[in-house]
């Protein structure tokens, strides 16, 4: 258990750096959730009646919650591992007798916590509206897992390679934002005309919504092996390149 110390210390020191700040890190994408709910769900849903046989404004309530773990996961490693290199607290880890794949596996957790955290509160708070239980529990599970440490991941990375915060506010405004949006958060590609139905089916995050709406709801757009393995697969390719920059070091001090 002793050898285990450092590495549980440092997860319960990333997980209490975003708990102390819960104002910040958890009450705002549920907010925002219930925002797009209203405006979207209420404005929208007059004009889309249903898609796959569910009221518009249900349809969307799992690419919301998928859209909070990811941005919840993203954003918990990426300022964490930015801002240890900032204050060069960064120094200190490397000097402890953590390995590269404890310390990747530490900020894997803290982002995979709050990010579980904030799509679990936003589905209570959304399906309380309609007194549903998710379809697919385990399913469900598996997908806000998959998809929180594909972005826990690409969090650390970005942490790594930025130089200014700017760089990752660029990050997440201009590539993450697209592809949730684009990845049929507020739609189902059945409604859309070839070719954007095909192009489409490239976009990353649609797998990560498609399987995460039907552990919601039981309905999808793509088989679901695809989205199952798509996760997975990227998961532990990311997970890899994550161990691999911490054991060279990659732009590990400022």
């Amino acid at each position: 258990m002793k050898p285990l110390i450092p590495f549980f210390t440092l997860v319960r020191q990333e997980v209490y750096r975003f708990w102390r700040l819960i104002k910040q890190t958890i009450f705002p994408p549920i907010v925002t959730t219930l925002l797009y709910i209203l405006i979207f769900g209420f404005s929208l849903g007059s004009r889309i009646q249903e898609i796959h046989g569910f009221p518009y404004i249900l349809f969307i309530i799992p690419g919301l919650a998928a859209m909070g773990v990811i941005n919840g996961s993203f954003s918990n490693a990426c300022s964490s591992l930015y801002m240890a290199k900032f204050d060069r607290s960064l120094e200190n880890l490397l000097a402890t007798p953590l390995r590269p794949v404890e310390m990747v596996l530490a900020y894997i957790f803290s982002g995979l916590m709050r990010g579980v955290l904030i799509g679990t509160l936003i589905l209570i708070v959304a399906l309380s509206f309609f007194k549903i239980p998710p379809q697919h529990f385990f399913v469900l599970l598996y997908f806000f897992i998959f998809q929180s440490v594909i972005f826990s991941c690409w969090g650390i990375i970005a942490g790594m390679r930025a130089k200014t915060w700017d760089s990752l506010a660029t990050i997440e405004n201009f590539i993450i934002t697209p592809l949730v949006y684009l990845g049929g958060v507020f739609y189902s590609i059945d409604l859309l005309p070839q070719p954007w139905r095909m192009v489409s089916m490239f976009n990353p995050l649609f797998y990560i919504m498609d399987g995460t709406r039907y552990g919601i709801l039981g309905v999808h757009d793509a088989p679901l092996l695809y989205s199952f393995s798509f996760t997975a697969i990227v998961a532990l390719i990311l997970f890899g390149v994550c161990v691999y920059l911490f054991q060279i070091g990659y732009r590990m001090v400022r």
